[in-house]
C-alpha cells in the first residue's frame, strides 16, 4: 500500500473562470444525459431558477452519494462512527450533509467544495420550504449551478479511478497479521486524525462481524494498532474501546474480553471504561439535537429536541459531554440564516450549568477535532460574532489551556482572526 491516505482532493474540472450562464455550462457536463442536462437549461432559461437548481443539486448529490457508498455501508458507518444498522442497505442513513463530508474526507471533493456545498444545502432546503414567499435569484442559482459543475458534474469518472487504499487496509485486518514494524502501521501513526479515528472503528465494527481466521486476525491487529496510536487519540475516540470491553463484560464474550483487556492493559487505558451506562441516553438525545439542527424546519424543531436534553439533568456524564457540547454550540452558532429564538433560552439553560472545568476539558480536549463546531466558525461572521459573544459571556479568556491554537481562536476579538484560527485547526485534524 503506497500510503493510508486514499487520494489528494480534485480541485474540480477545468473550467474557465469567465463561465457562468447555464448554457455554456452545460457543455462542461460529464457526468449527466444530455436530457438532463437540457431539463437544467430549459427550466433557467424559463425563469425557473430554484427548479433548475434543485434539480441539477439532487444529480449532484446522487453521483457524490454512490461514491461515497462504493466504500460499502459497513466501513461508511464506521467512518460516521455509528452502529450497523438494520437498513444499511438503504441509502436513507445517509443525510445529505454527512454525504458532502465524507465526499471532502474521502477526496471526492477539496475544501472549497465543501463549503460551498454545505452552503447550498442550508439555502435549497430554505427555499424548498412551504413558508417561504421568496424566490430563488438568478446569482444564486447560477453560483450553485456552476460550483456542481465544476466540482462533481464537469469531472471525467476517469478521475475517480482510484485505488481505495483506505478501504484496503481496512481488509488487510482481516486478511492478515500486522507487526508493529509494518510500513502500513508507521504510515497509519504519520497519519491525518481522522484515518486514525476511523480504523479504530473498523477495528471495534470487525470484532463484531467477523469470524474463524478473520477474527483472529482481528484480535492479533488490535493489540498492535491501537498502542501505536494510542498517545494520538483524543478521549472521545478511546472510549469506544472502553465501552466495547464493558459490552464484552456483559455479554459475557470471553475471546472479546480477553482481547480489549490485553490492549487496554497496554495503553493503561481502564480509566475509559465506563460506570453506568447512562451516557447512551444522554448521547443519543444530543444526536438527535444535531440531526434536528441540520434536518428541515429546524428553527421550529430544535426547541423541543433541545428540551429533551436539558430534561435529562443537570450533570452530563463525561463520556457523554462531547457530543453534547457540540450539539449544543452549533445550535447556538447557528446557520447562514440565523438561530432559532426560541430555542436560545434552552441552550442558555445547558451551558449555564457548565462548570469551569468542564468547559477546559471540552475546549483542550474535544473541540481541536470537532469539525461541526469548526466548520461553524470558517464560515461566516455572523456565527464567528456569536462565538465571540458566547466566549464573553461565560468568560472563557480566563480559563486555562493546553492547546496554544484553542487559546487563540477563544480569546479572538475579530471575525477575521476567528476565521483563521478555527481555520487552522480544521487543518490539524487534516
Amino acid at each position: 500500500m503506497a500510503n493510508i491516505v486514499p487520494w489528494n482532493s480534485p480541485n474540480g474540472a477545468n473550467l474557465p473562470s469567465h463561465v457562468s450562464e447555464v448554457t455554456e455550462l452545460a457543455e462542461y457536463v460529464n457526468n449527466l444525459s444530455k436530457k438532463e442536462v437540457s431539463k437544467i437549461v430549459s427550466a433557467f432559461h424559463s425563469h425557473l431558477y430554484d427548479m433548475a437548481t434543485e434539480y441539477t443539486w439532487n444529480r449532484t448529490i446522487s453521483i457524490l452519494r454512490n461514491r461515497v457508498l462504493s466504500f460499502g455501508h459497513d466501513f461508511v458507518l464506521e467512518m460516521l462512527g455509528r452502529p450497523s444498522i438494520q437498513d444499511s442497505d438503504s441509502d436513507d442513513f445517509l443525510s445529505e450533509v454527512d454525504i458532502i463530508n465524507l465526499a471532502a474526507d474521502l477526496g471526492f471533493i477539496n475544501k472549497t467544495a465543501r463549503l460551498k456545498f454545505l452552503h447550498f444545502n442550508e439555502i435549497i432546503k430554505h427555499f424548498a420550504s412551504r413558508d417561504v414567499e421568496d424566490e430563488m435569484d438568478k446569482a444564486s442559482a447560477q453560483d450553485c449551478i456552476r460550483s456542481c459543475v465544476k466540482y462533481v458534474l464537469g469531472m471525467d469518472d476517469e478521475n475517480f479511478d482510484f485505488e481505495y487504499s483506505f478501504a484496503n487496509f481496512r481488509k488487510k485486518l482481516t486478511s492478515v497479521q500486522l507487526k508493529v514494524k509494518d510500513t502500513s502501521i508507521e504510515q497509519l501513526i504519520s497519519s491525518p486524525y481522522f484515518y486514525k479515528r476511523t480504523i479504530v472503528r473498523a477495528l471495534l465494527s470487525l470484532m463484531k462481524s467477523a469470524k474463524g481466521v478473520e477474527l483472529e486476525n482481528v484480535f492479533s491487529n488490535m493489540s498492535v494498532v491501537i498502542p501505536g496510536i494510542w498517545d494520538d487519540l483524543l478521549p472521545d475516540d478511546r472510549r469506544p474501546i472502553g465501552n466495547a470491553y464493558s459490552q464484552a463484560v456483559s455479554d459475557s464474550n470471553k475471546n472479546e474480553v480477553i482481547a480489549l483487556k490485553s490492549v487496554l492493559l497496554k495503553v493503561k487505558g481502564f480509566d475509559y471504561v465506563p460506570e453506568t451506562t447512562r451516557s447512551t441516553t444522554f448521547i443519543e438525545a444530543a444526536q438527535a439535537l444535531l440531526k434536528t439542527h441540520y434536518g428541515a424546519n429546524n428553527f421550529y424543531n430544535e426547541p423541543v429536541a433541545a428540551k429533551h436534553l436539558l430534561s435529562l439533568g443537570t450533570a452530563i456524564p463525561s463520556a457523554a459531554l462531547g457530543i453534547c457540547m457540540t450539539a449544543t454550540l452549533a445550535c447556538k452558532l447557528g446557520n447562514s440564516y440565523g438561530i432559532s429564538n426560541a430555542a436560545q433560552p434552552i441552550l442558555d439553560n445547558i451551558l449555564d450549568k457548565i462548570s469551569s472545568d468542564r468547559w477546559e476539558y471540552y475546549l483542550n480536549q474535544i473541540l481541536p477535532v470537532d469539525e461541526t463546531v469548526l466548520g461553524k466558525l470558517t464560515s461566516n461572521s455572523d456565527r464567528a460574532n456569536r462565538w465571540i459573544e458566547l466566549v464573553n459571556g461565560y468568560e472563557l479568556q480566563n480559563l486555562k489551556y493546553s492547546n496554544t491554537l484553542i487559546e487563540r481562536l477563544v480569546k479572538a476579538t475579530t471575525v477575521s482572526r476567528v476565521h483563521t484560527n478555527a481555520n487552522d485547526l480544521e487543518k490539524k485534524i487534516r
